[in-house]
C-alpha cells in the first residue's frame, strides 16, 4: 500500500496566525481609549473566542464576530456603533489578507509528490479554507482536499476509513500539537511536529515523545526526515 501524507494548512503551507495577529494588534490600538490594559483586553478575547468556537466554528468571519462581541462587553459609552464601524475594517484587512507560502513549500511538494500520495486536511469555514487553497496554486499536488468543522480523533478515524488508508503507513504533517498531532497519533497516525513561532495559542499543548512522533524544523527538512523513517518498519499501531 502507497505511503500517505497529509498536510495540515494554515501555518504549515501558507502563513495565517500573523494575520490575526496583526488584527489583535489593530483592535487593541483601537480600544485603548476604552480599556488601558492590553492583556485585559486580551483575555476577555480569549474568552469570547472559546464561547463563540462551539457555535461558529473556526475561520475569519467568526474571529470577527468575537472582536465585535468583545467591544461591546468592554465599551460602555455612547460612541459605540463607531467603534463597531472600526472593527469592520480590521476584519476586511483580515479577510483579504495575502496567502504567503512558508518557506520551502513550493519546491518541497514536487519532491514528495513522487513518493507519497498527499492529502490535505484542514479544519474551519468550508468556503474561506477552499478558497485558500484556491489561492495557493498547490491544489494540483493534493489527491485529496479534505475540509471539517474540528481535527478530531474521530475525524482521523474517518479519513483513514474513507480513504483506505493504513495508519502505520500515513503521517500527518502540522504546527498544531491539538489538531494535527495529538488525535493524529490517538487514531494510530504517525506525526510529524513542524512547529510554527506564531501557532494560536489555542491550538498549543504540551507534545510529550512518543515512538511515532517525529519533529522537523522546517519543510525542507521533510523528504530526508521521512526517508530515515520508512513507515514499513514501523511498529504497529494501536488506535
Amino acid at each position: 500500500m502507497t505511503r500517505c501524507l497529509i498536510f495540515d494548512a494554515d501555518d504549515t503551507l501558507w502563513e495565517n496566525n500573523i494575520y490575526f495577529e496583526r488584527a489583535i494588534g489593530e483592535f487593541l490600538e483601537l480600544m485603548k481609549p476604552v480599556v488601558s490594559d492590553a492583556l485585559a483586553i486580551r483575555e476577555t478575547l480569549r474568552q469570547v473566542e472559546r464561547e463563540l468556537i462551539p457555535i461558529g466554528g473556526y475561520g475569519s468571519r467568526n474571529f470577527i464576530y468575537a472582536l465585535k462581541e468583545t467591544c461591546c462587553r468592554l465599551h460602555k459609552g455612547t460612541d459605540g456603533a463607531a467603534y463597531l464601524q472600526s472593527v469592520e475594517q480590521i476584519g476586511e484587512r483580515l479577510l483579504h489578507h495575502p496567502l504567503d507560502l512558508r518557506p520551502g513549500v513550493g519546491a518541497t511538494l514536487p519532491l514528495l509528490m513522487q513518493h507519497y500520495r498527499l492529502m490535505l486536511f484542514s479544519k474551519g469555514d468550508l468556503e474561506e479554507q477552499s478558497g485558500k487553497v484556491k489561492r495557493s496554486g498547490l491544489r494540483d499536488f493534493f489527491e485529496r482536499v479534505i475540509i471539517v468543522t474540528e481535527k478530531d480523533t474521530p475525524a482521523y478515524h474517518s479519513v483513514l476509513r474513507e480513504h483506505e488508508l493504513a495508519a502505520d503507513r500515513t503521517f500527518m504533517i502540522g504546527n498544531s500539537p491539538r489538531s494535527d498531532v495529538l488525535p493524529a497519533l490517538a487514531a494510530g497516525l504517525w506525526a510529524v511536529y513542524m512547529p510554527h513561532p506564531h501557532t494560536w495559542d489555542y491550538e498549543e499543548h504540551p507534545v510529550e515523545p512518543h515512538p511515532r512522533l517525529l519533529r522537523a524544523e522546517a519543510f525542507a527538512d521533510l523528504p530526508g526526515l521521512l526517508t530515515r523513517h520508512h513507515l514499513a518498519d514501523a511498529p504497529p499501531a494501536t488506535a
